[in-house]
Parts: C-alpha cells; structure tokens; sequence
C-alpha cells in the first residue's frame, strides 16, 4: 500500500481508524501529514459535501448554516496549509458524540475529518466512569454523514471494547525515518501495517463457529511527506501536565540518603520507600 500515491487519488475513507504505536515511533506526525495531504488534494470535494447538505437543510427549513472553508478538526492544533497560514479547527473531545436533545453536542459538516490525539488515555480508556453512548452513536452512522474519525492511541486494547469493534482499519506505524529523494529533497517516511479491523473481527467471529477463511487482513504500507511535519503541530503539548500545581512547591532539588545498614538506618530507609500503590499511601494518611 503506496498511502502516498492513493491520496493523490481520492480522500481518506469515511469511518473509524486507529494510529497506534510505541512512544517516539511518528504516529502524531503520521496524522498530521496524513491531514495535510488530503486538505491539499481534497479539501474543495469535503467543503462541497458540506455545503450540499446545508443548501438541502436550508431549502426545507429555512434556516442557513455557516460552513467553513474547510472541516479538519483536531485536538491539538495543526497547521495544513504553511504558505496561507490554515489551521484545523478545535475539537471538543467532550463534545463529540451524535447530536441529541440531551447532550450538546459539537456539530460536524458532512465530509468532516476528525484526529484525536492520545484518545487512549484522553477519553476512552476502560476504566473511564461514564464512555459517553453518544460518541458511540457518532461513531456507528460516521458513514452516514461522511466523516471520518481517527484516534491516536499506543495501544487499542485501552480502548473500550465498544470502540474497537467499530473501527474500521488500523494503522500500526513500524517507524519513521529520512531519505534522500532525487537530490535536494529529504522527505520523511513512514513504514506501517494496516490491518482490516472489521474483517478481523468477522473472521474472529467465523472461527469460533468452525468457518475458516484464507483472507489476508494485514498489508504492509508506506507515506511519504515532503515538507517539515513537525513545524505543523506541537509535539510537546503534553508540558501543562507537568506544571499542574507547580506553583504551590517550584522544583525540588534534593540530596540522595546517605547508604545506612545501621537498624535506625533500614528502618528510615523503608519507610521513605514503601512498597506501596501510592492511592494505598494517600488513603492511610487521611
């Protein structure tokens, strides 16, 4: 799979997709330029989708929607287009679901494309209280409405079962890296295996009952961006997690222990370093 060669052709599919992959290997600059590669070839084909829908909507009702230029969004901010300066619009993550009298929900045109970086601890990991049933509405009738949704995420196994099964592809990015092409320009490159998501579950499903198929649900692909990616986002956007609350204490520079065997010594020693779950610790202080 040549992903380069096929955005030149067509958009990026409505439905469900998946960006995983260690910490470092490039799935935030895989998503970016996967983005600004189908603004710069397809944005013009999403505006119309929008617009057509708001010329239907306004002849029954009346009533005019104000469409954008273009409908990428995203949750950290992305540049598309460096010499005119576009970026994608905000996400509300808390927002996203399927529109309903009871949830305010964030409204996307159709041919919308959706990136939602670390969804896996942002929103839809296991333990989350309360996996909103809107967001899985949305995710079930995307097609409807063209959108396409993709999550950024180290692994989908944090992801609620209820997702996983409603994604459509994913993309495991092997690695990324730079090589010369022709003479002046140094692209990036990703090497990556995409894995049909929903057959594998079918197949999975076949399985079980004693139906096997010889059907290949994983293929080996590539991307190739020929400008700097990393200069369209900030991959730093985790640093306000870091500062939360620094201003009560600044930094801490502290000594290490002097090494003790003395009784007093291991017993201080053990106590500084319980071999504890630190909720375990908050509880019993309080």
């Amino acid at each position: 799979m040549n992903l380069s060669r096929t955005l030149r052709k067509e958009p990026i599919p409505s439905g469900v997709f998946v960006i995983r992959g260690e910490q470092g290997v490039g799935k935030t600059s895989f998503a970016t330029a996967l983005l600004s590669m189908d603004y710069k070839r397809h944005r013009k084909y999403r505006a119309e989708q929008a617009r057509e829908l708001a010329r239907k909507f306004y002849e029954d009702s009346g009533v005019r929607l104000d469409v954008s230029k273009h409908n990428y969004y995203s949750s950290i901010k992305i540049l598309l287009d460096k010499s005119k300066d576009v970026y994608t619009h905000y996400i509300d993550v808390q927002r996203l679901g399927l529109p309903n009298p009871d949830f305010a929900v964030q409204y996307l045109p159709r041919g919308s494309v959706v990136f939602i970086q670390e969804a896996d601890i942002l929103l839809f990991c296991r333990d989350y209280m309360s996996l909103n049933s809107y967001l899985i509405n949305l995710l079930k009738f995307v097609r409807h409405n063209l959108i396409t949704v993709i999550f950024d995420c180290q692994t989908d196994g944090a992801l609620d079962k209820a997702v996983r099964r409603l994604v459509v592809g994913i993309y495991h990015i092997e690695c990324t890296y730079k090589k010369r092409f022709f003479l002046f320009w140094n692209p990036r490159s990703w090497k990556f295996l995409y894995i049909r998501n929903q057959l594998n579950e079918v197949l999975k499903d076949l399985a079980q009952v004693g139906v096997k198929c010889n059907i290949s649900v994983v293929s080996r692909g590539k991307l190739r961006f020929f400008e700097n990616v990393f200069d369209r986002y900030n991959s730093f956007s985790g640093v306000p997690y870091y500062l939360n609350g620094i201003e009560k204490v600044g930094y801490e520079y502290l000594p290490h222990p002097k090494s003790d065997l003395s009784l007093k010594g291991i017993k201080e020693f053990c106590e500084l370093h319980p071999l504890e779950r630190p909720e375990v610790m908050i509880k019993r202080k309080r």
